[in-house]
């Protein structure tokens, strides 16, 4: 019976180790590197509503000449997804996108 254990017992301190020199207890750095993913950042301008206001009022007093439309509504509900399905409340802070100030983001 203590040939048994003792043989467990080293049978498994030499999977450890090796194991161990395999893979390591500290991961390393893969050879092959991975390609930098770059995403569009949109940039902003926050306005407070007031009564009657609406999304075309609000693009018409901050125009944008450098977007077509669609593209504007498309990542004004990206800033503003709870205006998807309610309307613009008074004194409520409205995020407008604006594509002037627009640069990439690159994450490493």
């Amino acid at each position: 019976m203590r040939i048994l254990l003792i043989a467990t017992i080293i049978f498994t301190l030499i999977h450890f180790i090796r194991v161990d020199l395999v893979e390591g207890t500290i991961p390393s750095k893969p050879y092959v590197e991975e390609a930098k993913t770059c995403e569009e950042e949109t940039f902003s301008i926050t306005v407070t509503s007031i009564d009657n206001d609406t999304i075309q009022s609000l693009f018409a007093l901050y125009p944008d000449p450098e977007i077509t439309l669609l593209d504007r509504l498309t990542k004004f509900y990206a800033l503003n997804p709870h205006l998807q399905k309610q309307e613009i409340v008074s004194g409520e802070k409205i995020k407008l996108p604006i594509s002037s100030v627009q640069a990439s983001n690159c994450v490493e």
